[in-house]
């Protein structure tokens, strides 16, 4: 009887690591999906929007940030962007055997990326009133 509760209890046990570290759970993919495509479309509004700036006020070689100019942000957005938020990565998400742990370590630093792209978008608005002013 002792081993057959023993084995019950392995069996448990194995099945909760299964389902907690290696199965595939769908609600956290469709959601770091949803996050990937939101951080694609800001990083690509920023770009426009970088480019428009850069343009109507001749400011490329002006800092955006201390010691890095607008066009050097520009460039290594735009090289970020190619290589992080590509539509073939996002194509690869469904056959990757992402794991739960793995998609929540993804989220989060897309939403760090998120937040600091609109941060800067939004400056870069404030920025563009002030100068139509």
């Amino acid at each position: 009887m002792e081993n057959i509760i023993a084995i019950i209890s392995l069996v448990i046990a194995a099945l909760t690591f299964w389902f907690t570290f290696q199965s595939k759970p769908k609600e956290e993919l469709d959601n770091l999906k949803v996050l990937f495509k939101s951080t694609q479309n800001i990083s690509q509004d920023l770009q426009i929007e970088l480019e428009n700036y850069i343009n109507k006020t001749e400011s490329g070689d002006l800092d955006i940030f201390p010691n890095i100019s607008f066009s050097t942000y520009l460039a290594e957005l735009k090289k970020s962007s190619k290589e992080n938020l590509s539509d073939e990565l996002y194509n690869k998400f469904d056959t990757m055997g992402l794991t739960k742990p793995v998609i929540d370590s993804m989220s989060k630093s897309l939403e760090n990326q998120f937040n600091g792209l609109q941060h800067t978008l939004i400056q870069l608005r404030m920025r563009d009133r002030q100068n139509n002013v």
